[in-house]
């Protein structure tokens, strides 16, 4: 089989990248590693910048969006028991919107299988050859191998994909910090509370509620690296979340049935080393975000709209200066992201060995950004997003 391009992984980043070469008439074939079901059922982060909303938009696939996703006009955090907002909206208009990745994901494989493209799923790539002037996918499904042949790779394919260890000097240019703590998430069939909508700074540890759509509720709990999931009840769990967000006014979270369950430890991670010869990488394959931040699926979107526009003119106008200047470019958005969502984990987190002291220096972080005109406006060009490189 052959392509034009060979992108690995059916995350957001790839199943995007996908659809905008479609819109430039550019042949792509999607290889995942996982089930079609396991794909659909991952539930991530749902906090969406302006500029991802106008993306998904732009390339047709956003209707589901547009009637389910919920509009986050403010920020609000709690620390010391008292609840502040923070305005998020700017003068042009540009807020977040909460619509929930495995969403994202689902509209846009419907709309590729509508279209009649080509998604392989439980495909176990195995190498990718040839990045120099010939690339190809060498990859099983069923147990019979198979090979891809194509005039460009993208992978797509996360922090533990193939696609990153297979770029010449990648591991030298990464850089990883892991923070001392996980988060521990729920999914749940509640309406979201808007008088209990942000984060939370405790001494119990950070705790997050947020909206995934008008019925359901995603929030979070700050625990050990090694928590079990089986160790709480789900009256403990709620009775911990009100615990950590309860504030002044008697405020809680809304209750309902818990759907899903799950822990993930927090780092950041980038990769300077994104393109050599004919492959690139994008998305999680090039960095991670704590999750503090809300910025994974955003600084995706980033990715794959340069990548994209770089293989359309390396492809169609054999004109190679925009690939090869991919990495800075997306770095610019990358390094400045990636340090603000580390900033916001700083802020909201119990450390070990946490002093009174640093629980003041915190304090003092959370009122520049909810009570200081410059402090405010930093906070909110922050979370409203970083412009394109195209």
């Amino acid at each position: 089989m052959h392509t034009q391009v060979a992108i690995i992984g059916a995350g957001p980043a790839g199943l995007l990248l996908g659809r905008i070469l479609q819109s430039h008439g550019i042949g792509t074939v999607i290889l995942e590693r996982r089930s079609r079901d396991y794909v659909l059922a991952r539930v991530r982060a749902g906090m969406l910048e302006q500029g991802t909303v106008d993306t998904l938009r732009e390339y047709g696939v956003a209707e589901r969006l547009d009637e389910m996703g919920v509009a986050h006009p403010t920020m609000q955090f709690l620390w010391n028991g008292v609840r502040r907002d923070v305005p998020l909206e700017d003068e042009d208009g540009r807020r977040l919107t909460n619509y929930g990745q495995s969403y994202v994901v689902e509209d846009l494989i419907k709309h590729r299988e509508a279209d009649g493209l080509p998604i392989v799923f439980e495909a176990e790539v195995s190498s990718l050859d040839g990045i120099e002037d010939s690339p190809s996918v060498t990859y099983s499904v069923d147990g019979e191998t198979k090979t891809l042949t194509c005039d460009f790779i993208a992978g797509c394919d996360g922090y533990l994909g193939v696609s990153r260890r297979s770029l010449p000097g990648a591991e030298a240019a990464s850089y990883l910090k892991e923070f001392p703590f996980a988060w521990f998430g729920i999914l749940a069939e509640a309406t979201p509370n808007p008088h209990t909508r942000g984060f939370s700074n405790t001494p119990r540890g950070l705790a997050v509620s947020s909206a995934r759509s008008a019925t359901r509720s995603r929030l979070y709990l700050q625990v050990d690296p090694e928590f079990d999931i089986t160790s709480m009840s789900d009256d403990e769990i709620w009775d911990e979340l009100d615990r950590r967000l309860s504030d002044q006014d008697g405020n809680k979270v809304t209750r309902g049935p818990i759907i899903e369950k799950s822990v993930a430890r927090l780092r950041a991670f980038v990769c300077e080393k994104m393109r050599h010869g004919k492959l690139a990488i994008a998305g999680d394959a090039a960095h991670i975000v704590p999750p503090s931040g809300a910025k994974g699926l955003n600084l995706a979107v980033g990715d794959v709209r340069l990548l994209g526009e770089a293989i359309r003119r390396h492809l169609l106008d054999k004109d190679d200066a925009l690939l090869d200047d991919y990495s800075r470019l997306a770095l610019e958005r990358i390094w400045p992201t990636v340090h603000w969502s580390c900033l916001m984990s700083e802020a909201f987190h119990t450390f070990p060995g946490q002093t009174e002291f640093d629980t003041r220096r915190q304090h003092q972080t959370l009122d520049f950004w909810a009570h200081d005109e410059i402090g405010n406006r930093w906070f909110r060009e922050a979370m409203l997003g970083l412009p394109y490189a195209v």
